[in-house]
């Protein structure tokens, strides 16, 4: 690899690695979805049970949570009734009789290193003071109006972001979703085609947090690094068999890769969100399988997952400095609950494990381990709060680390980060997300003191 390659490469690397990734609200978003949505046609009975007894009675908006999107079976939405309106101004029963349905989220959020370590030159998320905004809207329809069957539903969403440090995250507004997604069989056969993230489909990449995202950012996980979309959307299929009791799955797909120029390359390139292709971006197959079982089952709730990638786009090769013709990678994760105290409530203790790989010559993360322990109702009288602690390293290409070294530059070969964090229901749809992480090495080059980075944000849901 030539001087020029390697210095435009750093200067990716360094670009790439700094977003922020904002907490998933898994304790809220689960506590209040009725039944799993991917399985619109068959409901668990102990869901129903145990929303009723945590809201004191069975709300009526309960009703249009059917309307909801099913296009990311791994993060499900907020239940209506825990919206900031659940009628959406009067307008949701209006949108419900001619079979549409709504949801959104704001997120504001800011990032700061309580030690003060500012530079003329910002270098990750928080070394300076990061204000950034987000937003989603999605708006669903229910096809089966139009004959269609397998309980078809079209899902479209538009997506944006604005930040005060831009070189990590991007100022974008695309399509973050134009998909259908069927079920058969009563839930045993999955299908869904169109645009979308594919990490929302695999992984569990944000549940219960983690703690690398405070300044490494979301591409420092493997999945989303080997070609599955992480920012804006791309075509997809994706096909999941479920055996009778739907808790064994295996779920696959067939994507275009993001770019492996990196997701600025790949925003810049594709801004609306639906490029068919992007110059670069070959194929991404993945497979995934996995046993669940339903968050409010009357045991513990477990999931096991294990998944394969692999991507035919090219790479650059850091040990030979010719481009290698693929790409691959594993990752295994499983997410047990521990103590179960009212087997009517998710309340209790959780422990969440990842372990990723993907090989060094031609990725710079190469492995990444991650665990968090995270507690759904902490307190008797916060039953919508959950409290997490994660830890998180992250180990680098020794090839890249060779490299630059050559160049006269010195870089980390790992990175490690401890987290606390906190997510606090303030009223109907308002939580406030607060964690402190301290990370060591906080990029890969130049070379920085360890930070410690507060990170709140505010999700408002509509």
């Amino acid at each position: 690899m030539t001087r020029c390659q390697n210095l435009k490469l750093v200067k990716i690397i360094i670009t790439t690695q700094l977003v922020l990734a904002s907490p998933f609200l898994w304790a809220e978003d689960n506590l209040s979805t009725a039944k799993d949505l991917e399985t619109p046609d068959k409901e668990v009975k102990t869901d129903k049970e145990a929303k009723t007894a945590l809201s004191g009675k069975n709300d009526e908006c309960n009703k249009y949570n059917k309307l909801l999107s099913r296009a990311e079976p791994v993060l499900i939405p907020t239940s209506v009734c825990d919206t900031i309106s659940p009628s959406l101004f009067g307008l949701r029963e209006s949108l419900a009789e001619h079979g549409f349905g709504f949801s959104g989220y704001i997120q504001p959020r800011f990032t700061y290193d309580l030690k003060d370590q500012r530079e003329s030159t910002q270098s990750y998320n928080g070394q300076d003071p990061t204000y950034t905004g987000a937003f989603e809207a999605k708006i669903t329809y229910d096809l089966t109006r139009l004959g269609m069957g397998g309980n078809a539903q079209l899902i479209a969403g538009i997506q944006g972001q604005a930040s005060s440090y831009k070189v990590a995250n991007p100022p974008f507004f695309s399509v973050t979703t134009l998909a259908v997604n069927q079920s058969f069989k009563n839930g045993q056969v999955g299908l869904q085609y169109g645009y979308y993230n594919l990490i929302r489909s695999y992984y569990g990449m944000v549940l219960g947090g983690d703690s690398a995202s405070a300044a490494l950012g979301p591409t420092s996980v493997i999945p989303s690094q080997l070609g599955l979309s992480l920012f804006t959307p791309t075509p997809a299929i994706t096909v999941a068999l479920k055996d009778s009791t739907l808790t064994w799955y295996n779920r696959a797909s067939i994507s275009r890769s993001s770019s492996p120029n990196g997701f600025k390359y790949d925003i810049s390139q594709n801004p609306s969100g639906l490029e068919f292709k992007v110059k670069g971006s070959g194929t991404v197959f993945v497979d995934e399988i996995g046993y669940k079982t339903p968050l409010m089952a009357p045991g513990k709730s477990v999931w096991f997952r294990a998944g394969g990638i692999y991507n035919t786009s090219n790479v650059d090769n850091f040990e030979t400095g010719a481009k290698s013709s693929d790409n691959y990678g594993g990752y295994g994760a499983m997410t047990l609950q521990l103590t179960k105290p009212n087997p009517m409530s998710p309340k209790g203790l959780y422990i969440d494990t990842k372990y990723d790989y993907a090989p060094s010559d031609r990725n710079l993360f190469t492995k990444n381990f991650q665990m968090t322990a995270f507690y759904i109702s902490p307190f008797e009288n916060r039953p919508r709060d959950m409290i997490s602690l994660g830890y998180s390293k992250v180990t680098y290409s020794k090839e890249m680390v060779a490299n630059l070294a050559k160049l006269g530059v010195e870089a980390e070969k790992d990175s490690t980060a401890y987290s606390l964090s906190y997510a606090a229901k303030l009223t109907r749809g308002i939580s406030l997300i607060s964690g402190l992480t301290y990370q060591i090495a906080p990029t890969l080059t130049p070379k920085k003191d360890d930070a410690l980075i507060l990170q709140t944000m505010l999700h408002l849901s509509f």
